[in-house]
């Protein structure tokens, strides 16, 4: 049995992480019979039964080692910091490049005087 390991350092709502493209290569491939994750949300924060029907479709289960119960308030307030979380570092990585701009633009303002 051969193992690979794939691990990704993102949000789970990022979709364009590149292990989490690469298994869902291997499983339209028909490479992966399992996948084993510590908690759903590391997979993908939203949409999991989705994925689970999707791997299933093509032979693949996913085991998942850690399953907390949680209330559907607990959840909700998890998933609405994660939303917040998500959409104020897109904010705060527009404001970051539009302060390099301006920085950029009045380095060139003041090495031209």
């Amino acid at each position: 049995m051969d193992v690979e390991i794939l691990k990704d350092v993102g949000s789970g709502l990022k979709e364009n992480r590149r292990s989490f493209q690469k298994l869902l290569r291997m499983v339209v491939n028909e490479e992966v019979s399992k996948v084993v994750i510590a908690y759903p949300d590391r997979l993908a924060r939203f949409g999991f039964k989705t994925l689970e029907q999707f791997f299933r479709s093509y032979g693949a289960e996913i085991a998942v080692i850690n399953h907390e119960e949680k209330s559907p308030q607990e959840e909700l307030v998890e998933d609405l910091i994660t939303i917040i979380s998500h959409f104020a570092g897109k904010l705060y990585g527009m404001r970051s490049n539009k302060y390099k701009k301006v920085v950029e633009g009045a380095k060139r303002l003041i090495q031209d005087c």
